[in-house]
């Protein structure tokens, strides 16, 4: 498919022809960093993939990449065209994706990403495996990371994000939430043997704590699950502050001090007898684990799938 760029003035006008799958092939060389990696995407020699490139780059009359022999990167007009660009392609890959697969089942690829805590959480692993299992014409990529991704530049079809109170909006995604979760103390055995084990929330004074760096420890919604209601404790700093769950659990598991993690992580750690709840009458309310994906008219069948899986396997309160 091509579309007609017409360039002129003063009533004179030229055309050239932009070819979709040029402009698709220049976005993939941008989202990877490599042409080599746009070419194996692709199925298709490297030399295709430059040609592609420099067809479009004809067609437009700008250039987009600057290439070296290990290397390419986005000129300013490419990093123009390709944040105006991705979007609409995924929008269009999604429409031709519901019409091809609208009276059948799920297939393709699906790329999921979230924070390391709950990527590891047996909760969102069975459903992952629950999901591939049902459908399986369907691949699941999964990518952990800590940072906030773009879903819609870095080709993500489903995010899943933990947040206290209200998801910031964005009219480029749709959200709906998953589950609720509360936070805990816990804390290796062999830290409880050595410093004991607190009664009150005031005794957490006089030990070490580690935290999660986005999440506020001292904050107000510490809850009492029984018929106490009021809560006046002086919280200590912690002394860890850590921005991946991942080496929160770590530290929490190395008996380096009581440690706050969501309940999905430290109740199967308890299980298995690697930790200890610390004060089970305390928790911290008020998180949320939400789904988020690209807005879309046409919603893909393996996306819409996929949400209605996570949430009658996954949505609960915990």
């Amino acid at each position: 498919m091509h579309l007609r760029l017409r360039k002129g003035n003063s009533g004179n006008t030229s055309e050239n022809k932009m070819n979709l799958t040029d402009l698709q092939t220049f976005c993939l060389v941008a989202k990877t960093g490599t042409i080599s990696a746009a070419a194996k995407r692709q199925g298709v020699p490297k030399s295709t993939v430059s040609r592609r490139v420099s067809r479009l780059e004809d067609a437009l009359g700008h250039e987009l990449l600057r290439r070296s022999p290990r290397s390419v990167s986005l000129t300013g007009n490419g990093q123009v065209l390709y944040k105006r660009s991705a979007a609409s392609l995924q929008e269009l890959q999604n429409a031709a994706d519901a019409l091809l697969h609208a009276d059948s089942e799920p297939a393709g690829t699906l790329r999921i990403t979230t924070v390391s805590g709950f990527g590891h959480s047996h909760q969102f692993i069975d459903c992952l495996k629950s999901y591939g299992l049902k459908y399986p014409k369907m691949t699941v990529e999964l990518e952990l990371s800590a940072r906030l991704v773009n879903l819609v530049e870095e080709g993500f079809d489903i995010g899943v994000r933990l947040h206290t109170g209200t998801l910031p909006g964005s009219p480029s995604l749709i959200s709906r939430r998953l589950l609720q979760f509360g936070r805990a103390l816990y804390a290796s055995p062999s830290y409880i043997q050595k410093m004991g084990s607190p009664n009150t929330l005031n005794d957490l004074s006089k030990h070490r704590i580690a935290a999660h760096s986005m999440v506020d420890f001292r904050d107000h919604k510490w809850k009492h699950l029984g018929p106490q209601r009021d809560i006046s404790a002086e919280l200590p700093t912690p002394k860890w502050l850590v921005n991946d769950s991942t080496a929160l659990k770590i530290f929490i598991l190395s008996g380096a001090g009581i440690g706050l993690l969501p309940k999905f992580v430290g109740e199967d750690l308890c299980e298995k007898r690697e930790l200890i709840r610390v004060l089970p009458a305390y928790e911290q309310q008020g998180n949320t684990a939400s789904l988020i994906w690209p807005a879309s008219r046409h919603l893909a069948p393996r996306i819409r799938a996929f949400i209605d899986h996570a949430v009658n396997t996954i949505g609960s309160t915990t």
